[in-house]
């Protein structure tokens, strides 16, 4: 029973992340491990605790009594290392967590209360009722390498132990073997980066390069794109929900043009006279994994040429092989042959930590003065460790090859569906970020539901558009298993 006691007592040198159970918690893992036999023990168990406040910490005398109880209950030992290894994830209830978050959390979205993970392994979560699911959107495309990743939670482990924390201006040993591993990713001619902690955090600061490079300030950005949530990022994101609220919407100096549209392009650089293009290349968040067309980008390359503009590429979803149409299309723009004056990378090349960056070329970089900008956090030790090891990994692995063949299996499996289930409409993307067209934004959040009931989750999508963004290391198997569940998930429709 020792594995139990530390279960419900957490120990300060072993795990100082957690607080004891409380008894709330306990019955809810009873619930979830025995089922309906669990209600004559928790009757047994509140007649004997006599406890009213079932969500205060246990102490360590109530352990004892819980323990004694266990250890004559009659359960057997495969259903006290469930009730331990669930105790051992969570030591508060599923209704505590929602409780807490509705009453101190500030309500700039929505709290998603469907599924409260506890534990990732691979391309897989476990809630806190202990229900695995198939993870189809790898937290934005943050944890493209998946849940657990040992070698990353050993490097960083290793870091905090020796230094956790330095300014982005104080020369590192951690990112000085980063920048020997990551430049060589790059872009040709990309190889100056500035380490930021948040893809609107990198947003913002490019915006601020573009700005000082080209002594303008008009910025064209595209109808369907979404940068980020940062005050700058938002005020180039094209819904206007974001953007309104904050007086966003009535900016001078940005300008939303059509996306996959040339002339529309066209006439805001000579109407306006910008010198700054931003751009995802796949619409994301917003557009519903909407690509750009080769013709569109080649001319607008052609246009920002003619133009003497800058263009500002945020790969900071689809970058780092997600959007891989050949191997070694670690960013989209490689994929469509193209390099960009400003890139902005993140979510994914840090394994799950936070780690961002903006890339660019030494002579649009030396626009940037000593005090321009600074950050605290940016590219600090531990987020230089996480991405050092993801991006060794994403190479050993041969994800964009890996990414080409899911890739192609899952979108031949969706045209399947489609002659299936009448209801699929377009299927697109690019890559492994894809999206179908369900018809309707209610429709959508049906078959989002049938899918969590049968053990997957999917990305968040808007519109009509069903998003997924699993990670990128998923295997055949697993896409498999998620067009079997997507089948019987549309049959709701």
């Amino acid at each position: 029973m020792d594995e139990l006691r530390n279960a419900l007592i957490y120990n300060p040198t072993k795990n100082p992340e957690r607080t004891n159970a409380t008894v709330e918690r306990i019955f809810e893992v009873l619930e979830n491990v025995l089922g309906a036999d669990a209600s004559q023990h928790i009757n047994n168990l509140n007649n004997l605790l006599q406890i009213k406040d079932l969500r205060s910490p246990i102490n360590e005398q109530t352990a004892d009594r819980i323990i004694a109880y266990f250890d004559k209950s009659g359960l057997t030992r495969e259903q006290i290392d469930g009730v331990t290894f669930q105790l051992q994830l969570s030591e508060i209830s599923t209704a505590e967590a929602i409780e807490l978050h509705s009453q101190f959390k500030i309500p700039v979205s929505r709290p998603e209360e469907d599924i409260i993970p506890v534990l990732g392994k691979g391309c897989w979560i476990m809630d806190t009722k202990g229900k695995w699911y198939l993870d189809m959107d790898s937290n934005y495309s943050a944890t493209n390498l998946g849940m657990a990743n040992e070698q990353i939670a050993r490097g960083l482990y290793n870091q905090a132990s020796t230094l956790i924390s330095m300014k982005e201006d104080r020369i590192q040993i951690a990112r000085s073997r980063f920048l020997k591993e990551i430049h060589t990713m790059m872009p040709e001619g990309l190889n100056q980066f500035y380490w930021q902690n948040s893809g609107g955090e990198a947003v913002d600061k490019a915006l601020k390069i573009a700005k000082a490079f080209t002594g303008t300030t008009n910025v064209i950005a595209f109808k369907g794109g979404f940068h980020g949530r940062t005050h700058g990022a938002v005020a180039v994101t094209w819904n206007e929900k974001y953007r309104k609220p904050f007086g966003l919407h009535q900016l001078d100096w940005v300008h939303f043009a059509e996306f996959n549209n040339l002339k529309s392009v066209e006439d805001l650089l000579k109407q306006t006279g910008a010198k700054i293009i931003i751009l995802e290349m796949v619409q994301g968040e917003e557009a519903g994994n909407l690509p750009a067309t080769p013709e569109f980008i080649d001319g607008l390359w052609a246009l920002a040429k003619k133009h003497n503009a800058l263009i500002i590429d945020d790969e900071v979803q689809a970058g780092f092989g997600r959007t891989a149409v050949k191997s070694g299309d670690w960013f989209a723009c490689m994929s469509y042959n193209v390099t960009p004056d400003i890139m902005v990378i993140g979510k994914s090349f840090g394994g799950g930590y936070p780690v961002t960056a903006v890339v660019t070329r030494k002579e649009i970089a030396e626009a940037m003065q000593h005090g321009y900008d600074g950050s605290t956090f940016g590219g600090n030790p531990m987020a230089m460790v996480a991405a050092l090891i993801a991006t060794r990994q994403m190479r050993a692995k041969n994800i964009t090859q890996n990414v080409i063949e899911r890739s192609q299996q899952l979108l031949e499996g969706l045209k399947e569906l489609q002659q299936k289930h009448p209801v699929v409409g377009e299927i697109r993307g690019r890559g492994l970020m894809v999206a179908f067209d369900l018809g309707s934004a209610q429709n959508v959040e049906r078959v989002q539901t049938a899918l969590r009931e049968n053990g997957v989750k999917a990305s968040l999508s808007t519109g009509s558009f069903i998003r997924f963004l699993p990670p990128t290391v998923i295997s055949e198997g697993e896409v498999n298993y998620f067009l079997e569940k997507l089948d019987r998930s549309l049959s709701v429709l």
